[in-house]
């Protein structure tokens, strides 16, 4: 564990050495701004327009979500781009022979920041909520979030090269939110298709108020890190 600090702290000094990787922890805060103050002022915009009483308000809880998962990921992404950096100028290789193994430095660039961001990611959306969530969904939603952005960074991280490719993996990577869109719309037996995606579980356990979702969630993100674990571990250290 004093390893995995040691490799948390120098990941740290690089992040802050590099003004976009830090604007990494700004972005969930201007984006919970944008949907606090601009998506009820759009709502009123658009009731008025199509004479509804409402339009975006059902969906609010889909934002939240989407916050919800933004948040660890926009962290996640500061240890990504670090650790394609890494890989290029071969400090990877070297850390992963050393007392920190490969776990350990997974761990102190993607892991380590995930469990930290759980607890910023119950503040914020606690600040900007839109649909009012309550603080047991708000936390576990945190939760379970981190979890998704850690498969989201392995998926990048066994799949690209260098930052450039990392940059374009991390924007289809966006097709996690299609999970949540998939247990909010599909109602029927073939919504649970998306299933293989963590967050439809998370998704499922919002709209359905059951916890027993937690469960596939965990199974499924777990089964995603390992898989992708392997393929990291083949393609990029060996």
């Amino acid at each position: 564990m004093k390893a995995v600090l040691s490799a948390f702290r120098q990941f740290l000094k690089s992040v802050w050495g590099d003004f976009m990787l830090t604007a990494c922890l700004v972005a969930p805060v201007l984006m919970g701004l944008v949907f606090k103050f601009r998506i009820p002022e759009l709502e009123t915009f658009l009731c008025g327009y199509f004479n509804k009483t409402a339009v975006l308000a059902p969906y609010y809880i889909l934002l939240d979500l989407m916050l919800s998962l933004m948040t660890p990921l926009m962290l996640c992404f500061s240890g990504v781009m670090i650790m394609l950096e890494e890989l290029d100028d071969g400090i990877a290789k070297y850390l992963q022979v050393s007392p920190l193994g490969k776990t350990g430095y997974l761990f102190s660039r993607i892991g380590f920041i995930a469990v930290l961001s759980t607890v910023y990611n119950v503040i914020i959306p606690v600040i900007f909520t839109l649909s009012g969530m309550e603080i047991t969904d708000i936390a576990l939603s945190a939760v379970l979030n981190a979890l998704i952005s850690v498969v989201i960074g392995m998926f990048v991280l066994s799949f690209a090269k260098n930052k450039v490719e990392g940059m374009a993996l991390i924007k289809l990577s966006g097709f996690m939110i299609f999970g949540f869109i998939a247990a909010f719309f599909i109602k029927t037996p073939a919504g649970y298709l998306a299933g293989v995606l963590p967050s439809f579980w998370v998704g499922k356990l919002v709209t359905d108020d059951n916890y027993l979702y937690i469960l596939p969630c965990l199974t499924v993100s777990f089964i995603w890190i390992v898989l992708l674990y392997k393929r990291f571990s083949a393609r990029v250290l060996s």
